[in-house]
C-alpha cells in the first residue's frame, strides 16, 4: 500500500506553514469597502435619509421640549403674579389691584411671546390643534385682563362706598347714608361702561368657543379636563348673558333708590323653617321708605293682622284641602302657593288689595331668615327695642341653629293662653335695628353687605315684585324674581311644601341623585332619587305642654318640574299616587310623604323626556333651585360615567360632555 505524503504535495515545509498563519490577514482599502455589499447600505439615500430624518426630530423635540419648558415657566410666573391680583382685592386695595393687574398682563405677554416660538407646530395634523388652541386660550386670557381694567376703573368712583382703599379724588363721605346718596345720584354713570366691558367679554367667550373639548382627554391622573374646559366655556358665556341683564338693573338703581320721587316697599318675610313654594311661610310684613338713599321705616304688622282684614272667603285649592289639615278658606298667608314668586305675588296682591290693612307701596322685597342671620354674622349681637335682650348669629344648641332664629320662633310660633296681638312685628323691629347698625358700620365692612345682598339673590333669599312692568322686567332679567324659566335641555326643579309640619325645615337635609342615560333622538331615560334625612330629636308638639314645637312630623307636598312631555314609568316613596299634571310649561309628577324626627326618606323618580331634549356633543341641565332652601348635593352620572358632585346653592346650568 502506497502511504500518504502530505509533503510531496505541498512544496512548502511545515515550518513555513506556522510563519504564514500567523501573519495578519491583509487591511481592505476604501475601495474595497465601498464595494462590500454589506456596507453599500450605509452610502444608500434611504440610510441617510432615515438619518437626517431621526437627527432632525431629535432636535425637534428637543428644541419644542426646550422652549415648551421656557413657555411653561413662564406661565407659572405669570400665575403667580396673578394671584396678587386675588389678594389685592381681598385686601380692599383698588391702586394695588390696578398694578398688579398691569404686571399680570405684562407677564402673560411674555409667555405668549415664548408660546408664540412654536408656531411652526401649526400646519402639523395633530399637534397643530393644540398649538391653535393654545392661542385663543392665550388671547382669551389677554381680552379677560382687558375687561378687568375696565371693571376696575369703573369702580374706581365708588371705591370708599365698595371699602376700597387707594382710589384718587374721591369725595369724602361722612355718613353710609351719604354713601347712599351717592350711588342714588352717579351709579346710571355706569352703563356705559358696561357696555364696554361686556363686549370684552364677547371676546374671551369667542376665544374659548373655538377650542374643541373633544381635543383633550377626560381626565389627567385624578384631575378632571375635559369638563372643566367645557365648564368654562359654560360660565364665561353665562357671564357675558349675565352683564347684560345687569345694564337694566343700574339705569334704574336711582329710581329704586327713591331719586328723583321717593319710593315705598313692603318688606314681606318668609319663615323658611315651615317651607312653602317660594321659599318659607308668609310670617309678617313691614313698609320702609326710600328718599333719595335715606331710608326710613314704617308699619310692622303680623301677617295675621293683614289676613284679618281680608274679608273674602275663597275656596281653598285642592292641595290645601288634601294635606293642610282644618283650613278651608285660601289665606292670604297660604297664596304662595306657585314656585314662580311673581305669579304667587300677582295672586297675593290680587286678594290683598282688597284688605284695609294692607299698605300702598311700589313694590314686595320677599326676604327669609337666612338674612338677618348673615348680617348679624357681620354686624354681631344687637338689641330691638321693646323686645329686650340680644339677638345674634351665635349657635344655639336649643336648637343648634342660630340663636336669632330659635328667639323668633319662640316669640312667634310658642303656643300661649295669652293673647299677643301683633306678636310676629318682632320682624320689622328686628330689620329696622340691624339697618340702623349698618348704617354706623365703618366703610370697611360695606363689602361684606354688598355680598350679602348679591348672594342672598343668587341663591333666593331675596326676591322682589314690583308693580311697575318696567322694573319687574328689569328684576327678572336680574334673575332676582324668583321665576320659573324656559330652557332648551333638560330640566330639573324640585318643590317642597311644609303643610302643618312644624318647624322640621330646620333639621331635615336633602340629596338628589341623576342617573341620566341619552338615547337616540335626545330622548334622556332618567331616575332620580331624592333622599330627605331628619336627624334632630322631635320637639314636644303637644299644644297642652305648651313647649316650643319646632321639630315635628314634616308634612311634605312634593313637586318635581321636569321637561314638558316627559312620562313617568316608576315611581318610589310617595305615600299617595303620584299625579301627572302640566305647568309653567313643565311636566309636573306630584306626591305627598310624611318624614319624622330622626329618620329617612327616598323617593324615587324614574321618567323618560322627549327626544330633542339633549343636543349637539354635550348634555345640558338647568337645575333651579327653591327658594328658601340651603344648599343641596346633587351626584349626576350621565352614560354609566362616574359620578360628579354638585353643590346647588343657586340656579345652575350643568354642561357635561356626553
Amino acid at each position: 500500500m502506497e502511504r500518504f505524503d502530505n509533503t510531496s504535495k505541498n512544496p512548502q515545509s511545515n515550518d513555513q506553514q506556522m510563519v504564514m498563519l500567523d501573519e495578519p490577514p491583509a487591511t481592505l482599502s476604501l475601495e474595497e469597502h465601498a464595494s462590500n455589499p454589506r456596507f453599500k447600505f450605509f452610502k444608500s439615500p434611504i440610510f441617510i435619509g432615515v438619518l437626517i430624518f431621526f437627527l432632525l426630530l431629535i432636535w425637534f423635540i428637543g428644541y419644542s421640549s426646550y422652549l415648551g419648558y421656557q413657555a411653561y415657566q413662564s406661565g407659572l410666573k405669570t400665575y403667580g403674579v396673578a394671584q396678587g391680583i386675588a389678594t389685592a382685592i381681598t385686601a380692599r386695595n383698588l391702586q394695588d389691584a390696578q398694578s398688579k393687574l398691569t404686571d399680570t398682563k405684562n407677564a402673560l405677554i411674555e409667555t405668549q411671546d415664548l408660546f408664540g416660538k412654536l408656531s411652526y407646530l401649526s400646519p402639523l395634523p395633530f399637534l397643530g390643534n393644540y398649538y391653535k388652541d393654545g392661542t385663543h386660550a392665550f388671547a382669551a386670557g389677554l381680552k379677560s385682563l382687558d375687561a378687568g381694567e375696565l371693571v376696575l376703573s369703573s369702580l374706581a368712583p365708588y371705591a370708599d362706598v365698595l371699602g376700597f382703599a387707594g382710589g384718587e379724588g374721591l369725595p369724602e363721605f361722612t355718613s353710609t347714608e351719604d354713601r347712599i346718596i351717592f350711588i342714588a345720584t352717579t351709579v346710571e354713570k355706569l352703563a356705559p361702561e358696561m357696555d364696554n366691558i361686556n363686549q370684552k367679554l364677547g371676546e374671551v367667550s369667542s376665544e374659548l368657543s373655538l377650542i374643541n373639548p373633544k381635543n383633550y382627554p377626560e381626565k389627567i391622573g385624578d384631575k378632571e379636563v375635559r369638563a372643566k374646559l367645557v365648564t368654562l366655556q359654560s360660565t364665561v358665556a353665562g357671564m357675558v348673558t349675565s352683564l347684560s341683564s345687569f345694564q337694566p338693573m343700574v339705569k334704574l338703581l336711582p329710581d329704586l333708590l327713591g331719586n328723583p320721587e321717593a319710593r315705598k316697599y313692603m318688606l314681606l318675610f318668609q319663615n323658611n323653617a315651615e317651607l312653602r313654594p317660594t321659599g318659607g311661610f308668609l310670617t309678617a310684613y313691614a313698609t320702609l321708605k326710600v328718599t333719595k338713599g335715606k331710608i326710613e321705616p314704617g308699619v310692622s304688622e303680623d301677617i295675621y293682622t293683614l289676613d284679618s282684614s281680608f274679608k273674602q272667603k275663597v275656596p281653598a285649592p285642592d292641595p290645601i284641602k288634601k294635606y293642610l289639615p282644618l283650613v278651608y278658606t285660601w289665606n292670604l298667608r297660604d297664596m304662595n302657593l306657585s314656585p314662580d314668586f311673581k305669579l304667587s305675588m300677582d295672586t297675593f296682591t290680587k286678594y290683598a288689595k282688597t284688605a284695609s290693612e294692607m299698605p300702598e307701596v311700589d313694590a314686595i322685597i320677599a326676604i327669609d331668615t337666612e338674612v338677618p342671620v348673615r348680617l348679624l354674622k357681620v354686624l354681631g349681637p344687637i338689641g330691638v327695642p321693646g323686645f329686650g335682650g340680644k339677638f345674634s348669629a351665635e349657635n344655639d344648641p336649643r336648637c343648634n341653629c342660630p340663636q336669632v332664629i330659635y328667639e323668633l320662633e319662640n316669640i312667634i310660633t310658642k303656643p300661649t293662653y295669652e293673647i299677643r296681638v301683633g306678636r310676629k312685628s318682632i320682624l320689622g323691629p328686628l330689620m329696622n335695628s340691624m339697618l340702623a347698625n349698618i348704617m354706623g358700620s365703618p366703610k370697611s365692612k360695606w363689602p361684606e353687605f354688598f355680598n350679602i345682598f348679591a348672594d342672598s339673590i343668587r341663591e333666593k333669599h331675596l326676591m322682589m315684585y314690583f308693580y311697575d312692568s318696567n322694573k319687574q322686567n328689569a328684576v327678572e332679567v336680574l334673575q332676582a324674581a324668583g321665576r320659573i324659566t324656559t330652557y332648551e335641555g333638560d330640566y330639573l326643579h324640585i318643590n317642597d311644601t311644609n303643610f302643618a309640619g312644624a318647624k322640621s325645615n330646620l333639621f331635615v337635609e336633602n340629596e338628589v341623585n341623576q342617573e341620566v342615560s341619552i338615547g337616540e333622538g335626545g330622548a334622556v331615560t332618567k331616575k332620580i332619587t331624592l333622599t330627605y334625612r331628619n336627624p334632630a330629636p322631635g320637639s314636644n308638639c303637644n299644644l297642652e305642654a305648651g313647649q316650643l314645637c319646632l321639630n315635628g312630623t314634616l308634612r311634605d307636598w312634593i313637586r318635581v318640574y321636569v321637561p314638558k312631555g316627559s312620562v313617568l314609568k316608576d315611581v318610589k316613596g310617595s305615600e299617595v299616587d303620584v299625579t301627572t299634571s302640566e305647568d309653567l310649561g313643565k311636566t309636573v309628577f306630584e306626591g305627598f310623604f310624611t318624614l319624622t324626627p330622626q329618620s329617612v326618606k327616598k323617593l324615587e323618580f324614574s321618567y323618560v323626556t322627549p327626544a330633542g331634549t339633549v343636543s349637539g356633543d354635550n348634555y345640558k341641565l338647568l337645575i333651579q333651585k327653591q327658594g328658601g332652601t340651603q344648599t343641596v348635593k346633587h351626584t349626576i352620572s350621565v352614560n354609566g360615567k362616574k359620578a360628579i358632585n354638585y353643590s346647588i346653592n343657586s340656579d345652575q346650568e350643568i354642561v357635561l360632555p356626553k
